[in-house]
């Protein structure tokens, strides 16, 4: 090792000399700035080649020659004191290290202050060049890192002498975070208020500065949703925040076992709390950063107040745990996985929490209405996603909700309705030819690869998707949760007794709790090979309450378009669960589908025909077609009856449009009764002319189909000899002269006498 110190000493000697007489020359004005330059750069290499043989003596050494730099750092381009503070740098970790004495400490301190704010006095960091600042910040971090002089010491408080300079220090790092010139410079003065705080034992050192560096990052980070401040200045600021609150309140434990003096760390405490709370409540809208890096250092830090300073920051841990819930909701994926695992682990270690964490589920069940009546979809999204991962955590944790069960069932029924009551109202677009175009949408959705699934009823806004997504998630979670019973109970409750919105809305939660059970009952059935009884309650109530919306007619204008669409998808849901043995009810609900796909409103119309797709694939059928063949009796009965009773309502015929237009030619040899009634009717209503153009429109398309066949061949026969009537030839003149004469001549003549008798 000393080889290695006496061949580092001969290395630097000729620069360290040059150096020095070249910084003389130049403060005489009789040399460039250039020739320092060239010497700082020879200088600097020589320190990075023999960097692991410096010590303190060598560090002494070198240090003599840049203190002629520093001297004249007001006249020196920006570049050269650059290169002296790397310099310098060097020396500060690898030769002094821990050795560095107080004064020299002292010393370097105030020369970092300086170049790093411009002043001796004041702290003026824009004033500086940006790659000047940057170092001397990389500097004073340096320094707090690697020497323990007397005021950072672990075993010396900061004595009083000592608390102006570093005071001062303190003030030029904080102005670097808060008015830096580059992103850069901020970053090295956050850097350096870390080591500052993790590298000082003086607590009440730390005391004495943490108003004035708490209200400098808060500011900072307060701004940060509003100005478009580096994501990684936040990052940083956030994690000097978690460090100094940590080191002063994070002593819950062991301020029993403190001495007397030090107790009153305990009391300062309790008074400065309240101001930190107010101070934490500015920089929580950051949850909702764009940049997952300064969320990810949010949950960290929100963590570190619930696990170090949960006593002596107990009025923020409801804040604290909120703000987690809401970043465990909101983030990625993978960052969402971890923050709920990180969650469960705070609950099951601190009942307390679970406590504060059931209060704030009951605030936004509570809110849950008034903010989806609102038109800020973003606030609804987070609203219905924090819901959700409460849900979740408190079942993980097997938490007995029942005291919730009738305010949550309530509002989130008020809250469905209110989506309805806000959703935009599809176009009722009336087709020209609506029954044209049947044949062609369910060739089309036969020809997709993809299951036929329903377009969404409730909401059909793009940017209201995402608040029925959230919607449907918060339903599973309390389906999945111990609400699920009292929820459903409510939910079927509400069905018959609602009406308009409200009606709507509970039809819609039931289709969502329904297909959630359906869904988890086949997947253990996958899994456990179970067969289970596929009949559910709810579903069975839904699927009764919907026939009853179908058997009354379409064109009912007091029945909500919406409310037929969903009773669709309750029948398609109902199809899905019984497969094949759904069949026997198509008997009562193949009419109204059927019905329903004639209809001038084209989003109920798509909805008929997706749910007449869906019900054919559960029920076993290769195509739509065969299904209706397959079921034809049932609906022409069901035609038949209304054609006879001279039920002139246009349901009927729409009905056997369809049925036309569906299955073609096929069908026809089951409508020879349906067409005698058909003329029946329009021999007897033949002056209304809607009624007229509808039935005329079904004898059409018998025809039209009809005539898409290949017609019969004609076999070879025989002639038959048949008598053939005259041709009619018109009577002339004198034919019917002649004829007339032959008439009066045989009235003239007398009657033959009558015999007498014997």
């Amino acid at each position: 090792m000393d080889e290695g110190r006496v061949k580092a000493f001969r290395m630097l000697k000729p620069s360290c000399v040059e150096l020095s007489q070249v910084a003389l020359r130049y403060k005489v004005n009789k040399t460039t700035a250039k020739e320092l330059l060239r010497c700082l750069e020879r200088l600097h290499e020589t320190l990075q080649l023999v960097s692991r043989f410096l010590d303190s003596k060598l560090a002494d050494y070198v240090f003599f020659p840049l203190s002629h730099i520093f001297s004249e750092s007001k006249k020196l381009p920006s570049r050269i004191l650059e290169l002296a503070l790397a310099c310098l740098r060097l020396l500060v970790v690898h030769g002094w290290q821990n050795n560095l004495s107080s004064e020299i400490g002292k010393q370097l301190l105030i020369l970092f202050a300086f170049l790093a704010g411009g002043s001796a006095t004041t702290a003026n960091s824009k004033d500086v060049h940006e790659d000047v600042g940057t170092i001397a910040f990389e500097c004073t971090t340096s320094l707090f890192r690697s020497s323990v002089t007397s005021f950072l010491s672990s075993i010396d408080a900061v004595s009083p002498e000592n608390t102006p300079l570093l005071g001062h220090a303190v003030t030029v790092i904080l102005d670097g975070i808060s008015n830096g010139p580059a992103s850069k410079v901020r970053l090295a003065a956050g850097t350096a208020l870390e080591a500052l705080v993790l590298n000082i034992q003086d607590r009440e050192a730390v005391q004495n500065f943490f108003p004035g560096i708490v209200s400098c990052l808060t500011k900072v980070l307060a701004s940060g949703m509003r100005s478009k401040t580096p994501y990684k200045v936040l990052e940083a600021c956030i994690h000097n925040l978690d460090h100094i609150i940590c080191k002063i309140f994070g002593i819950d434990d062991s301020l029993s076992s403190r001495p007397d003096h030090e107790k009153g760390s305990k009391d300062w405490a309790k008074a400065t709390s309240g101001q930190v709370k107010i101070a934490l409540s500015t920089i929580v809208p950051l949850r909702h950063h764009e940049r997952q890096e300064v969320r990810d250092a949010l949950f960290s830090f929100c963590t570190s107040i619930l696990t170090r300073c949960r006593n002596s920051l107990m009025n923020c841990a409801a804040m604290m745990l909120e703000t987690l819930v809401i970043l465990a909701s909101s983030t990625s994926p993978e960052s969402s996985a971890r923050g709920k695992g990180k969650l469960k682990q705070l609950l099951a270690a601190d009942p307390d929490l679970v406590d504060l964490m059931k209060e704030a589920l009951y605030d936004w069940i509570v809110a849950l209405p008034r903010v989806i009546g609102s038109n800020d979809d973003t606030k609804q999204s987070r609203m219905l996603q924090q819901l959700s991962t409460v849900v979740h955590l408190l079942s993980a944790q097997d938490v007995d909700l029942k005291a919730l069960n009738h305010l949550t069932a309530s509002n989130l029924q008020s809250a469905v309705a209110s989506m309805v009551y806000l959703s935009a109202d599809r176009t009722i677009s009336s087709l020209p030819d609506t029954s044209a175009d049947v044949s062609q949408i369910l060739q089309s959705t036969a020809s997709s690869k993809s299951a036929p699934c329903f377009n969404p009823i409730v909401s059909d806004a793009t940017n209201q998707k995402g608040v029925m997504t959230g919607v449907q998630i918060l339903t599973q979670q309390l389906q999945d949760s111990s609400m699920s019973i009292a929820l459903k109970q409510s939910v079927a409750g509400s069905l018959r007794t609602a009406s308009g919105h409200e009606q709507i809305g509970c039809l819609w939660l039931m289709l969502q709790l329904s297909n959630h059970t359906l869904l988890s009952s086949q997947e253990t059935d996958r899994w456990l090979n179970l067969a289970s009884s596929g009949i559910d309650p709810m579903r069975e109530e839904a699927y009764a309450f919907a026939l009853e919306v179908l058997d009354r007619s379409a064109y009912d204008d007091t029945v909500d378009w919406r409310l037929q669409a969903l009773s669709l998808e309750t029948v398609a849901l109902q199809a899905r669960s019984q497969a094949k043995d759904f069949r026997p009810e198509l008997v009562d609900a193949l009419y109204p589908v059927l019905e329903r796909m004639g209809s001038s409103n084209a989003a109920l119309q798509q909805h008929a025909v997706t749910c007449l797709s869906i019900v054919s694939n559960a029920c076993c059928y290769s195509s739509a077609s065969e299904l209706v063949i397959d079921n034809a009796d049932y609906l022409v009965n069901a035609v038949a009856v209304k054609l006879n009773t001279f039920d002139i309502s246009p349901q009927a015929s729409q009905v056997m449009l369809m049925m036309v237009r569906l299955c073609g030619a096929d069908l026809i040899p089951y409508l020879d009764d349906l067409i005698e009634s058909i003329f029946a009717i329009l021999a007897c209503y033949h002056g209304y002319p809607r009624l007229v153009e509808s039935l005329f429109e079904v004898l059409n398309a018998i025809v039209d189909e009809g005539g898409k066949t290949s017609p019969l061949p004609i076999e070879a026969t025989k002639e038959p000899t048949l008598s053939r009537r005259q041709p009619y030839k018109p009577i002339s003149i004198t034919n019917l002269i002649t004829r007339l004469q032959d008439i009066k001549a045989q009235a003239s003549k007398p009657d033959s006498p009558t015999p007498s008798p014997p």
